[in-house]
């Protein structure tokens, strides 16, 4: 049975930032909070978020049991404003999505619609509005923005204001994976909070802490690139299995050669952008293996080649940038595997 995961003291790979935040190091109205995708940033976030608004501080963070803080577990604090796009998946914490949800139900449309994968104009406008009043309980104001890289060009802008001149006491914590996608209006006003991910030896031991796992197993989960917090729920929902059926349909070893309806198939078990990520993870590790001087562990392969291991990481970079704007994510889907499996079949 898994452990539970509420902190970001569960994560010995964010021990060090995590020291440095909540000791107070960082004292500047805006930080930005970066680092490789599902490594744990947002529970960094809000453990820095409670410290923030708690009323008796220590240098380990919150105190857990004033006024405030019982406000935030709560999901009621007046002064905590989360923004995240609708399709937010790194987290089901409730305090993220009930202090989120505000935000996220503007109550514009009624129509049934695809979830956004963008943090809109008029979601940033509201929040802007709602953080140049003054403090409803007389304390600090905080604004935690997940996955910030997704707010759009005008919702960047409709932030500026309140970014330049807080009113009161005001704090911004903004969490991103892909902080090169931010507007640099944004970027240039933030101080950057680099957090380091994990070893692959860190990953193991701690899912193995967590989860039997079996070794064959757990070194699919590695080759699949995932983050140690997506793969902790690969494994708590026993979604394994069609995971481990794409990489082995890649690697060649189930004896058929890979063709682009097969390929979709098995990317759809998975879902496209978990999917994609993992087919760039194993076109990566082609390309590292080959610099090192090693065999390939694709083998007799999907990514046997190196040459094509490289135009398709590339490929699959463009297909991650462009997959939550699909019209049709099947057909997204199946283009790009057919691409794949073409392009792999020329020599």
């Amino acid at each position: 049975m898994e452990s539970p995961l509420t902190e970001s003291a569960d994560l010995p790979w964010l021990t060090t930032g995590r020291t440095k935040l909540l000791q107070g190091g960082h004292k500047h109205h805006c930080l930005l909070i970066t680092g490789p995708p599902a490594i744990g940033k947002y529970l960094l976030a809000l453990d820095l978020v409670n410290r923030l608004l708690c009323e008796n501080p220590a240098e380990g963070g919150a105190c857990g049991s004033c006024w405030a803080c019982h406000l935030v577990s709560g999901s009621i604090h007046p002064d905590l404003h989360i923004l995240m796009p609708e399709t937010y998946d790194e987290s089901d914490d409730s305090t993220l999505l009930n202090h989120a949800h505000r935000y996220l139900d503007t109550g514009q449309s009624s129509q049934k619609r695809k979830p956004s994968s963008q943090i809109s104009v008029d979601n940033a406008r509201l929040l802007s509005d709602a953080l140049l009043g003054t403090s409803r309980i007389g304390g600090r104001k905080v604004a935690l923005v997940l996955a910030a890289d997704t707010l759009n060009r005008n919702a960047a802008n409709a932030m500026l204001k309140v970014l330049e001149e807080p009113v009161g006491t005001t704090h911004f914590i903004l969490v991103s994976s892909y902080p090169y996608r931010l507007p640099s209006t944004i970027h240039s006003r933030c101080v950057r909070v680099e957090c380091q991910g994990p070893s692959s030896k860190d990953i193991s031991t701690w899912l193995r802490a967590r989860h039997p796992v079996q070794e064959k197993q757990l070194s699919a989960l590695l080759l699949s690139g995932l983050g140690p917090i997506e793969l902790d729920e690969v494994l708590q929902n026993e979604e394994l299995k069609p995971i481990n059926a794409l990489i082995t349909y890649c690697m060649g070893d189930d004896d058929e050669i890979p063709h682009g309806l097969g390929l979709a198939a098995r990317c759809a078990n998975i879902g496209l952008e978990r999917a994609l990520t993992i087919l760039q993870s194993m076109a990566l590790a082609t390309v590292r293996e080959s610099a090192k001087g090693q065999t390939p562990a694709a083998g007799r392969g999907l990514f046997q080649d190196v040459k094509f291991s490289l135009r398709a990481f590339h490929k699959l970079g463009l297909a991650r940038e462009r997959v939550r704007s699909a019209v049709d994510d099947q057909l997204a889907l199946e283009d790009i595997c057919a691409w794949m499996c073409g392009g792999h079949s020329q020599p």
